[in-house]
């Protein structure tokens, strides 16, 4: 029995020897080295300030405390919340975030992902009318400042009605929409003639709201063409000099006074025409495709809010066409001397 018990031993030591010889016993040694702060000035100096400059206009823009800033209904979110906006970006459902952010640095930019400051977002500007047009840069600022309903199908042909509500139009920022010529209600009969600004520019939005930053509250990254706080407002007409020279406002031609007269004609008129309350609110009435289309086109020009600079031509095709079919003439084919003209006298009668 000892005997047996010596040669099961030696036959264990045999089989682990062969065993280990069969094996590669070669040691890599791997040295962890944590990136120091050394590591930040391959992008970052302490002595340029273009990031700060850019985080303090940013602060002065809406982007960062506007009205709808953190609307995180599940609809609104992929808008209004940074958490919303980046779903997009992924293509995963957006979802109501528990503690959104702002429209931020890293909502449309990814430095520490890409390597650079290159955007997020590189799909081309679609409407929701399916027009399309490729803004570059500027594709990532219409990914959210275009109307959300294509007006083809929100207002019904006849015979069939359409019911106002104060909800009734575009809903908000339909930017995009102007500058690109499309998703205004076009009546039958009336030639819609087009601004170049969509074409006369690289990167559409951001060449004009980006463009000669005054300090840290116009231009940059604080968007703003305007800043007001009571004193004389700063306006960055420096952005309109490339093509039109100095400017002192931007009136351009009187775009903006004849594009103002226009609204408030056609808003008086459709309060007498019983379509809007007497502060310019759609009732709830339901009504004929045009005279909706009318309502629809004062409802567009003013949630754009650029009183017609981002289209001159489109806006008052589709200011003066509402104007001739609520007044109870069917809009005939337009000229330049006849919108002109309509402007005047809607200057004279404010």
């Amino acid at each position: 029995m000892e005997l047996f018990k010596r040669i099961m031993a030696f036959v264990v030591i045999a089989a682990v020897g062969l065993a280990l010889a069969a094996c590669s016993r070669d040691i890599t040694r791997v040295e962890q080295v944590a990136a120091g702060p050394q590591a930040c000035f391959e992008c970052h100096t302490d002595t340029s300030t273009f990031l700060v400059a850019a985080v303090q206009q940013w602060e002065h823009s809406k982007h960062a405390s506007g009205e709808t800033t953190y609307e995180t209904g599940t609809s609104c979110a992929g808008c209004h919340t940074s958490e919303g906006f980046l779903a997009r970006v992924a293509g995963t459902a957006v979802t109501s975030p528990e503690n959104p952010t702002a429209i931020g640095c890293f909502t449309c930019h990814a430095p520490h992902t890409n390597g650079d400051f290159r955007l997020r977002w590189t799909a081309v500007a679609t409407l929701e009318s399916g027009v399309s047009f490729d803004l570059k840069a500027g594709n990532t600022c219409v990914a959210c400042h275009h109307a959300r309903r294509d007006v083809t199908t929100y207002i019904k042909p006849a015979p069939a009605t359409t019911t106002l509500s104060t909800r009734f139009g575009p809903h908000h920022g339909p930017q995009g929409d102007l500058l690109i010529g499309s998703n205004g209600y076009e009546y039958d009969g009336y030639t819609y003639e087009q601004t170049n600004h969509r074409s006369a520019t690289t990167d559409g939005c951001l060449d004009c709201h980006m463009r000669v930053a005054t300090g840290i509250v116009t231009g940059g990254h604080s968007f703003n063409m305007e800043w007001d706080e009571g004193a004389e407002p700063i306006l960055n007409t420096g952005a309109c000099a490339k093509c039109h020279g100095a400017l002192d406002d931007f009136d351009y031609g009187s775009t903006q006074t004849d594009v103002d007269g226009l609204v408030a004609d056609l808003q008086a008129r459709l309060v007498t025409a019983g379509l809007l309350s007497a502060s310019g609110t759609p009732l709830e009435v339901a009504t004929s495709a045009d005279s909706a289309g009318a309502v629809w086109n004062l409802v567009l020009v003013k949630e754009d809010r650029s009183h017609g600079i981002h289209n001159p031509q489109y806006v008052r095709g589709l200011l003066q066409s509402s104007i001739e079919y609520i007044s109870g003439s069917r809009p005939q084919n337009g000229t330049v001397a006849r919108v002109q003209q309509a402007m005047r006298g809607a200057r004279n009668r404010q």
